[in-house]
């Protein structure tokens, strides 16, 4: 009896956990507590990343934000209504890159996981954001292309990804008569950026 309360317990706790993901409803139920764990971490590397302003969203320098009205000697100055169109458009500036682009968007942490992708990409991979969210994009990669991934994302591979063996398929012949040693590639280790902490 104890048992059975510590887990209505802790699945209350994983419900109320995944209420508060940024997911539709409909989604948020059909959740196992594994996926509320990786979805959850993933939402907060987001945010962490958002919250540090890099790439700085809004490129005004001068005047006030966007999203504020002037004071002007105690009274408030009203928007002009091109003000009002430019504020409701950066509103929704994400959805409107989206809509534009023949694909999907995609962030990634410095392990190569997920932050965010777009909606989109059930379109063009036939998965889910909910299921790639919070995994490694080598997972869904060709094996013998993580290291040519890694290089161009400027990252460090995982560690036991991309090893493939060289030369059988180049050379046309098996080198079943080499030694071992000439069969194993050296690993291609790729370091980024001091500067990045996330890659988009």
């Amino acid at each position: 009896d104890a048992a059975r309360s510590r887990r209505g317990k802790e699945n209350f706790e994983f419900y109320e956990l995944a209420k508060l993901l940024p997911l539709p409803a409909a989604i948020t139920s059909q959740l196992d507590k594994a996926s509320i764990i990786r979805l959850t971490i993933s939402y907060l590397k987001m945010r962490d990343f958002a919250n540090q302003g890099d790439p700085p969203w809004n490129l005004r320098m001068e005047g006030p934000p966007p999203n504020t009205s002037v004071k002007v000697i105690g009274a408030q100055r009203r928007r002009s209504p091109s003000a009002l169109a430019i504020e409701v458009f950066e509103a929704h500036l994400g959805s409107h890159i989206l809509q534009s682009l023949d694909g999907f968007v995609f962030a990634l942490n410095q392990e190569g996981k997920f932050l965010y992708i777009s909606e989109t990409v059930s379109i063009y991979l036939g998965l889910s954001q909910v299921e790639l969210t919070g995994s490694s994009v080598f997972d869904y990669v060709h094996p013998g292309d993580h290291v040519e991934m890694a290089e161009q994302l400027g990252m460090k591979l995982p560690p036991g990804r991309g090893l493939l063996s060289q030369g059988t398929a180049e050379d046309g012949a098996s080198s079943a008569s080499s030694s071992s040693q000439s069969e194993t590639p050296e690993p291609v280790v790729c370091f980024p950026p001091a500067s990045d902490q996330f890659l988009l």
